[in-house]
Formats: C-alpha cells, sequence, structure tokens
C-alpha cells in the first residue's frame, strides 16, 4: 500500500510538471522576470507592485515584466530559485549574490556599466572560460546595489546592502539590461 501512494505522489508531480513546463508561452525574449529575496529584509507590499508598473511603463507593453518575492528568507527556496533558471533580474543581500556569483550564477556587467560607478558591486566571481567551459574565478562587477537604483529609492526600498544581479539563465540579457537602467532613471 506504501509503495502505491508513493508511485500516485510521483505520478502526480511529473504531470504537474508536464503541464507547468507548457506554461508562458514563447515571449520570453520578450519579458524580463525580477526575484527578489534580500536577507532580514522584507519590503512592503505595495513596493513590489510600484516597482512593477513603474518598470512596465519605462520598458514598454512589449517587454512583459514580472516581479516575484518571497516574504521570508529561505536558503533553499534561493537554491531553487537559481537551479531553475526562471529569473532574469535577481535581488539579495550583497553575502548571496557573491556567494552565488562564485559559482558562476551571475554575469558580469562591466559591458553595460562602468564598474568604477559601483565599486560595492566589484568582486571575485565564477565566469565560464576556455573550449571545456571551465569555471574560472575572476573580478567583474556582478551587482548594482539598490541604493543606486533611484526608481528603488523612490519606492521606498533601497538598502545600501542589497543589489540586483543578472542570473546567467537570463532569457534576454539585451531586456534585463535595460531593465536597470530603467531602474537607475
Amino acid at each position: 500500500m506504501r509503495g502505491k501512494w508513493k508511485g500516485s505522489i510521483v505520478v502526480a508531480l511529473l504531470v504537474m510538471m508536464t503541464l507547468i513546463s507548457g506554461c508562458g508561452g514563447d515571449d520570453s525574449k520578450n519579458s524580463v522576470t525580477i526575484f527578489m529575496m534580500p536577507n532580514g529584509l522584507t519590503p512592503d507590499s505595495k513596493f513590489q507592485e510600484t516597482v512593477k508598473d513603474k518598470l512596465q511603463d519605462k520598458l514598454g507593453e512589449e517587454t512583459k515584466v514580472e516581479f516575484n518575492s518571497s516574504p521570508i528568507y529561505n536558503i533553499q527556496k534561493l537554491m531553487v530559485e537559481y537551479a531553475a533558471g526562471m529569473n532574469d533580474l535577481v535581488i539579495l543581500s550583497k553575502a548571496d549574490v557573491e556567494n552565488y556569483g562564485k559559482n558562476g550564477a551571475n554575469l558580469p556587467l562591466d559591458d553595460y556599466f562602468k564598474s568604477e560607478d559601483y565599486p560595492e558591486g566589484v568582486f571575485e566571481g565564477g565566469v565560464m572560460r576556455g573550449e571545456e567551459d571551465e569555471l574560472v574565478q575572476e573580478k567583474h562587477l556582478y551587482a548594482i546595489p539598490l541604493s543606486k537604483l533611484k526608481m528603488l529609492q523612490d519606492a521606498g526600498f533601497a538598502p545600501d546592502d542589497v543589489f540586483v544581479t543578472l542570473a546567467v539563465s537570463a532569457d534576454s540579457v539585451d531586456k534585463s539590461i535595460a531593465a536597470i537602467k530603467a531602474m537607475m532613471e
């Protein structure tokens, strides 16, 4: 009896995963998904909606903005969010950005922003190099502090030790960079 119960759960999970994988359509290149889970800090509920609406206005209707946050900090949830690869931009505490950055989870931002303007976001992180995609540690700009983003300041949540970073799994780097730039204005 116990084996049948476990088998039923596994089948139900597989069916749910199959159904979920079909959701969302083909417009992932025309969307920006932001995930937020700063350690120990939770902005009020109005913050997320305000930022999403303002960002949507700045990026235009051709880019869909999705903003997800976790009401509590959970390291396992953070691991799942990175592993799932569904987020373009990730807002985390500096310690988390640095830790995941060492494993190659974040893309360098040097080609889009001046690292001397954001020295707080410059650190050693993992970058894939070589023919065999070896992870090597290199110093780059990996994150922008929320305190430097006018849109987040205006929305009332821009602590110095919370950063936005570009996930290596981002569907559209260009749209994600446009979103960060829009948050700066």
